[in-house]
């Protein structure tokens, strides 16, 4: 592994293929995603999708794990369609 492993999500030196591709995408997208949350606010994951020029299913993946390792989390507003906006957490 190489030096800045730790800093990865575990799942991406795992996983093959398209979500390979993605993943390697990781540092880039960690920046942009909290950038744009920071500057943009509370928004869903089609939202965050269409601002940062990426699919839904790709703002997905990406969302969750920011949730899942504590930059974002979901806040209790839920739209007209039925998605959860995402905030960034303080001090991330």
């Amino acid at each position: 592994m190489s030096d800045n492993a730790e800093n990865r999500f575990p799942e991406s030196v795992a996983i093959k293929g398209e979500l390979r591709q993605i993943a390697r995408q990781e540092y880039t997208m960690r920046k942009r995603v909290l950038d744009l949350f920071r500057a943009g606010g509370p928004m869903t994951i089609p939202e965050a999708a269409s601002a940062l020029g990426i699919s839904p299913n790709e703002a997905t993946w990406w969302m969750m794990g920011y949730m899942r390792y504590g930059y974002l989390r979901a806040t209790e507003e839920v739209t007209d369609e039925g998605y959860y906006r995402y905030a960034i957490v303080e001090g991330k």
